[in-house]
């Protein structure tokens, strides 16, 4: 198609083409396409790059107009109410300085300094939002403007706003400088890109409050972090509301106190877990069920030390890109680490003795108990702890045998997140992070690798460019809860450095030597994160295979303990996790406990029970069944427990 003088082409989504005048903008080319889809354009993507509406486009550019209705839709409206929010609390609080406000999550923050005499608390929640509904309502455009650092930082500087003139002066010389003004009022540093108008930032609300640090430096000033969230649409705003109320109902640590599954104690350990008798038991159980999935796929459990030497740590790459989060010390004058991940020691496992091409793939895994220094303010419950037990495994190969390794490996994932439950999973390539180790060539092939792997098994990934890990890259894959929330949990990386740097080595067929591939697999990651996701996803109402206690045996009166016992002692037998309740409480208020700590099955025992060796079983939910044999009440519990029946090491 020849394009005609003085017009430029943009290559739609489709595929097809629109010619507009040179220099049109992207919302030149949403009115061209029509008046309906200008109203809902938010930004656009410039070649996969996010744009502004008022950028231009080159010729042949392939452009993509964001709506309200696309994936990127909630992070540029929660950047642009970010904005909105800090423009309106210094309106409401004259005289405060802004430093930065980003996008984390399905929320922001802007951290803000207030005026000596000023304190900004919850209660002034109400004014802001009355100031961001007002500015909101007067649509007034959003504009960027691009400057050079030198006049960024006078900008800054004169109207006061030290923090900001701190940011741009930081900034390398020459690099063009973008400042979004909403209105002629208020302007800020940004990337961008932003929402045309605030007409657009309608569905808002403040939630919470907390205090920061400049540039996280205790020695610098202490601000106010003020946090918000912001959707498309009122509905979308009152959906995300409702589901954080159900979040603090199913809050692991809330259940984790009611259910008595574990607890923490700061002054002991910081940053790990306490588990009890309950929470240990589900612990186990979901170890036994990844050696039971992992040896299927031919993986070997081995066993590696904790603390290893500091030189077996700057050969792997460790002690350079990673040191910041180990715990060093020493021991007999030698300088050792307590390990952060497993993967070293696993190479010198396969390095003891002659290995062969015949051999691999070889399959290591372990449950290996790894320390790792998460900043204090990150560290919360199960989910971000600094001890933790990974469930590791690492695969030894040729390149040849990489693309059906790493498409077992998905095949795998996919396979236990849906017998857990998990029935949405949000699958990541995490490419080559900018602080690492192997040259760009190994980097290319292992990234192309991951790719094939992901296609040839049909699955639909988002790119996360640069989050790879400093030693190859990764697919990340994350678990959509029961109330939407994802969580990242397995993971699958490519590694080509690590065997080579650690002296791993083959015979190849040809007698020649050869150094194989590293494929690192967590299945479910850290247990104690998914043990907390878990408990969370499920409000502690527990799989039958994966409850801690499977049945409570309720006696009516003293008259059936008897049979009563006889029935626990032929499930406990069979490998049922079963106790009894005989106490002298009438049997609702028994029926009552049971519920509150979430035991699946209730088997009441009463004269008829005794009479006709039965017993009668009542689910959690009140639903009860018809009297069944002891017999048959086993035979239920083994099919609804499916592949988490016979994990329990205590079973026959």
């Amino acid at each position: 198609m020849a394009v005609l003088a003085g017009q430029v082409r943009a290559v739609l989504p489709d595929g097809s083409v629109r010619s507009l005048a040179l220099g049109a903008t992207v919302l030149d080319l949403a009115k061209d396409i029509g008046p309906g889809l200008a109203k809902v354009a938010l930004a656009a993507k410039i070649n996969g790059n996010l744009a502004d509406l008022s950028d231009s486009f080159g010729d042949n550019d392939r452009v993509e107009i964001i709506t309200t209705k696309s994936a990127e839709a909630g992070d540029i409206i929660r950047h642009s109410a970010a904005h909105l929010m800090a423009m309106a609390v210094q309106r409401v609080f004259p005289g405060t300085q802004i430093t930065i406000g980003p996008v984390v999550g399905s929320q922001f923050y802007y951290d803000v300094l207030p005026r000596d005499e000023q304190k900004i608390g919850a209660h002034d929640f109400e004014a802001i939002e009355a100031e961001m509904a007002k500015i909101a309502e007067k649509s007034l455009p959003v504009s960027k403007r691009v400057v050079a650092r030198d006049e960024a930082v006078r900008h800054f500087a004169a109207i006061g706003e030290t923090f900001k003139a701190e940011i741009a002066a930081g900034l390398p010389e020459g690099e063009d400088i973008k400042i979004y003004d909403i209105g002629t009022e208020w302007g800020d540093l940004c990337r961008g890109p932003h929402v045309p108008n605030t007409g657009f930032l309608k569905s808002f609300k403040l939630m919470s409050l907390a205090g920061a640090y400049w540039r996280a430096d205790k020695n610098n000033a202490q601000l106010t972090r003020i946090y918000g969230t912001a959707f498309a649409s009122p509905k979308e705003l009152s959906s995300y509301l409702e589901m954080l109320e159900e979040a603090k109902k199913r809050d692991h640590l809330k259940l984790g106190r009611e259910l008595s599954l574990f607890s923490i104690h700061p002054e002991v350990a910081i940053g790990a877990p306490f588990f009890h008798p309950a929470g240990a038991k589900i612990f186990t159980l979901l170890q036994a069920y990844v050696r039971k999935k992992t040896a299927a796929y031919g993986f070997q459990e081995i066993m590696t030390p904790q603390i290893m030497n500091v030189d077996l740590w700057k050969r792997s790459g460790h002690y350079d890109n990673y040191r910041e989060n180990m715990y060093m010390f020493e021991v007999d004058d030698v300088p050792c680490a307590v390990k952060p991940m497993s993967c070293p020691a696993h190479v010198k496992v396969f390095t003891t003795g002659k290995r062969s091409y015949r051999e691999l793939p070889l399959r290591f895994a372990e449950f290996g108990v790894v320390h790792r220094h998460e900043l204090s303010g990150t560290v919360h419950g199960l989910t971000r702890v600094r001890r933790i037990t990974q469930d590791d495994g690492h695969i030894f190969c040729t390149p040849d045998q990489i693309l059906e390794e790493v498409r077992a490996c998905l095949r795998l994932v996919q396979e236990a997140y849906r017998e857990l439950s998990f029935e949405e999973l949000r699958i990541y390539l995490s490419t080559r992070p900018e602080k690492r180790v192997g040259d760009e060539a190994l980097w290319d092939r292992a990234e192309a690798a991951l790719d094939q792997a992901l296609r040839s098994e049909g699955i639909d990934y988002e790119l996360n460019a640069g989050d790879g890990a400093f030693y190859g890259p990764k697919i990340d894959i994350n678990v959509k809860d029961a109330i939407g929330r994802f969580h990242q949990c397995a993971t699958i990386q490519l590694d080509f450095h690590m065997p080579s740097a650690l002296g791993a080595e083959y015979v190849t067929p040809e007698n020649g030597v050869g150094v194989p591939v590293m494929i690192h697999r967590a299945l479910l990651g850290s247990l104690e994160r998914l043990m907390g996701v878990f408990i969370e996803h499920t409000a502690g109402h527990f799989p039958l295979g994966l409850s801690p206690v499977q049945a409570r045996i309720l006696s009516v009166t003293d008259a059936q303990v008897p049979f009563a016992e006889e029935v626990e002692i032929f499930l406990r037998s069979n490998g049922v996790r079963v106790e009894s309740d005989h106490s002298s409480e009438k049997l609702g208020f028994k029926i009552r406990k049971a519920q509150l700590v979430k035991i699946p099955y209730m088997l009441v025992i009463g004269p008829k029970e005794v009479e006709t060796k039965s017993v009668t079983a009542r689910f959690w939910d009140g639903k009860q069944f018809d009297p069944e044999t002891p017999q048959g009440f086993l035979e239920r519990v083994k099919k609804e427990c499916g592949v988490f029946w016979g994990l329990d090491v205590n079973q026959n």
